[in-house]
């Protein structure tokens, strides 16, 4: 979509995407913008590049984009400029107020119509309608209602609105993450997590679905997308399994089952775990942690399975050119950013610096190839960063408090960033840097910077109809009733409640994306489920992991049928074959509900016993699922009948 802009156009997507990495990288490293431009500059930049990305196809439809443009930059910048103004006139709010805010609520229908699809936009809709008519409803569900002007009011400036948590988490984290994930993937890094696997198992017992999995898994941890984890990684695994002798509807399979595990492994897990750090109130750190074990035992059970299914087949792996050791050592530099992520995170530094020092790391593995190099501005100055900080404490630690206060004031953010720009030019200096050098590491960060942004544009595009879903939810008092009314439903019975979440966010999973289904499924599940005793977290990971079961449940799943797409397969017979590889999705939430120490709730020893009980039951659950007993229970069976 990219290519088909115009000059002026791709300039300035170009322009906007690399201020979106300096501000956010800015706010991250030096200091937090304040709420209104934290929250509002994000909108506003999503807003315009979508309305010029996804484009109208005649010449005057191509005026109203730029109407809209103009529109969005009005209404979101209106908020920016009287965010005090208009929190002190909460409830007596002007006409001029109600105005912008109708735009900014249609202008968020109208995104998310161009980049999600028709089904989101009916289902906002349906909640504008509910908000206005909610006298009118069954008593279950009825409120006072509003006229519409109030409603886009209360939508549009509440924090729980279209500014509210998801705004939030996509400016602070997912903006970063995504960007990081596309520098990691400008640097070369992919490479490493197809070879490595195609060394390591590639030539074993299902090889080939075997590297499908543990790529998957390493590559998925950072693209935040199981469809974008299925094409991506598919594209090469796929047909190395239709070669080794997988059927094409259960190599199709395989890789989307695989490929959502990287919707629950640390560092990045999607988008979900950063909304549940902040719906929560625990460190993303911890998030993490409770993450790890839940996230293996998945690839673990989709790993037996797959053995199993090769076993009963045959299929054995050709050995790759190459050993797991001599790719290790030749390449495990690309495994330095994640590293440096999951460090600086569980050191207690801030997700979006930990992305940044990652993005940085990127940018030097960057010079172990002569095409791909980025412009090291950042990465010189990510180092001032990381670096001057512990030169402070030894100062305190060899002259005492004193000279570290002495030397403080010359190491502080803008000092620090000072000195990155005067080592940066040294650096352009003693390298004897070329200008068409200079261009081509200035245009492998733009180029970077613009792939990443165009990938955060798909989550970026529902933060209107999400604020207008949780903004209606909250005004008509539904969020507090909803828990009520699904322990009714399920009797006060856990499992009944579980299965009808499940089916929430099945349903809710065919016209939304994963991440906005885990969050709205998120604000009306989870009090009913820590009402029936189960901790908040494992509370949340329930609702997580269920929201992501319409990627390979049918009737909507789009990334096995991304899957089938490639393996040239029936999309029906590779969706219920994904759907049989990744049965662990549904037994996870079961165990979150019912044993704590699976999301860590429980004394050390406890979590130890439970690791190594749900471990041996996770393989036998694989493989009773593999269904490799039935041909010799059969024999055996036909032996005593004889």
């Amino acid at each position: 979509m990219y290519e088909k802009l115009n000059r002026f156009e791709q300039f300035l997507f170009d322009f906007l995407s690399v201020a979106m990495v300096l501000f956010y990288s800015w706010s991250a490293i030096f200091e937090p913008a304040a709420t209104q431009y934290h929250r509002g500059i994000y909108v506003i930049i999503t807003y315009i590049l979508v309305f010029l990305l996804y484009k109208s196809r005649h010449l005057i439809t191509r005026i109203i984009d730029y109407l809209l443009m103009l529109a969005s930059l009005v209404s979101v910048g209106y908020w920016i400029l009287n965010f005090e103004a208009i929190n002190y006139r909460t409830g007596i709010e002007n006409d001029l107020d109600k105005w912008m805010a109708m735009i900014g609520v249609l202008l968020g229908i109208e995104l998310a119509r161009r980049v999600v699809g028709n089904i989101f936009v009916i289902i906002g809709v349906l909640m504008l309608l509910f908000g206005m008519y909610g006298a009118h409803m069954p008593e279950l569900i009825a409120h006072a209602g509003a006229s519409f002007p109030d409603l886009c009011t209360s939508i549009f400036y509440r924090s729980d609105g279209v500014f509210g948590i998801m705004a939030n988490v996509l400016a602070t984290y997912i903006i970063l993450f995504v960007l990081f994930g596309a520098f990691l993937e400008k640097c070369g890094a992919q490479r490493f997590f197809i070879d490595f696997p195609l060394a390591a198992v590639g030539h074993k017992v299902g090889g080939p679905a075997k590297v499908s999995v543990i790529a998957s898994g390493l590559f998925g941890s950072i693209s935040g997308s199981a469809i974008a984890n299925t094409v991506s990684t598919g594209t090469f695994t796929i047909p190395m399994m239709k070669k080794a002798g997988f059927k094409p509807h259960v190599a199709g399979g395989i890789e989307p089952a695989a490929s959502i595990g990287g919707m629950f492994m640390p560092p990045i897990m999607g988008a979900g775990g950063f909304i549940m750090a902040e719906m929560t109130g625990l460190p993303y750190s911890r998030i993490m942690l409770i993450a790890i074990f839940p996230a293996i035992m998945y690839f673990f059970s989709v790993f037996v399975m797959v053995h199993y299914e090769a076993k009963k087949n045959n299929i054995v792996g050709e050995r790759y050119k190459l050993s797991a050791m001599e790719i290790l050592r030749k390449e495990w530099l690309y495994t330095l950013p994640l590293i440096m992520i999951t460090i600086f995170m569980l050191a207690g530094y801030s997700p979006g610096y930990s992305a940044i020092v990652g993005l940085a790391a990127c940018i030097g593995l960057s010079f172990k190839d002569e095409g791909q190099r980025i412009d090291p501005t950042l990465l010189v100055i990510m180092t001032f960063m990381v670096l001057c900080p512990w030169v402070v404490k030894l100062v305190a630690k060899t002259g005492g408090p004193e000279a570290a206060a002495a030397v403080r004031p010359f190491l502080s953010g803008r000092i620090l960033l000072l000195y990155g720009l005067i080592v940066s030019a040294a650096v352009f200096a003693w390298r004897r840097q070329t200008v068409a050098g200079l261009k081509s590491e200035l245009g492998g960060f733009v180029a970077a910077s613009r792939e990443g942004t165009i990938n955060s544009l798909k989550i970026g595009a529902t933060v209107g109809v999400i604020g207008i879903i949780i903004g209606v939810l909250t005004y008509s008092g539904l969020v507090l009733t909803f828990a009520d009314i699904v322990i009714e439903l399920a009797h006060g019975n856990l499992v009944m409640t579980i299965v009808l979440i499940a089916l929430a966010s099945l349903v809710l999973g065919m016209g939304v994306p994963v991440t906005a289904a885990y969050l709205i499924t998120a604000v009306v599940a989870v009090p009913a489920l820590t009402h029936l005793g189960v901790n908040e977290v494992a509370a949340h990971m329930i609702v997580y992991w269920l929201s992501q079961d319409s990627n390979i449940t049918p009737p909507v799943c789009i990334a096995a049928f991304a899957g089938a797409t490639i393996a040239g397969a029936n999309m029906w017979r590779t969706a219920f074959t994904s759907f049989k590889f990744a049965k662990f999705l549904y037994l996870a939430p079961f165990l979150f509900a019912y044993v704590p120490a699976f999301s860590l709730d429980a004394p050390t020893r406890d979590i130890i016993i439970w690791f190594s009980i749900i471990t041996v039951t996770v393989f036998v659950y694989a493989w009773f699922l593999s269904f490799i007993w039935v041909k010799p229970l059969k024999r055996i069976l036909g032996f005593a009948t004889a």
